[in-house]
């Protein structure tokens, strides 16, 4: 069961907040390409918002909103309240034009999701054998 008091403070954040980003790490910084890929989006449909940086207390946070919204994982993205999703049906949304109608703004010109970024699979250092 999710912290009672922790819980409250995430619905309080949810209400006062039009548009609120659950997301690892900060807008300026973020922390996971999921995350990045949300701010992207926001910053293309030039929406202020608030964000709140999960990994301090990843875990918890976990807990609480699969309480309230039934989802775990991050990024959230809320808007008046409601869960819309994480990053995937974000960018679905923003493609379609139903992000920029939830938040009452204008479809930009090009929209265009963010690409997920491909890396180079990461490697182990060669083991040494003595």
């Amino acid at each position: 069961m999710a912290d009672p008091e922790l819980k409250s403070k995430v619905e309080e954040l949810i209400q006062a907040n039009p548009v609120l980003l659950f997301m690892k790490g900060t807008p300026d910084m973020p922390r996971c390409g999921f995350s990045m890929r949300v701010v992207q989006v926001l910053d293309q449909v030039d929406v202020d918002y608030g964000a709140i940086d999960v990994l301090p207390a990843l875990q918890p946070l976990r807990e609480v909103t699969a309480e309230i919204s039934d989802w775990q994982t991050f990024p959230q993205l809320y808007v008046n309240g409601e869960l819309l999703g994480g990053c995937d049906l974000v960018e679905e949304m923003f493609e379609s034009g139903e992000l920029a109608q939830a938040l009452g703004v204008e479809q930009p010109e090009s929209a265009q999701a963010p690409q997920a970024q491909q890396s180079a699979p990461q490697q182990s250092p060669p083991l040494q054998i003595e």
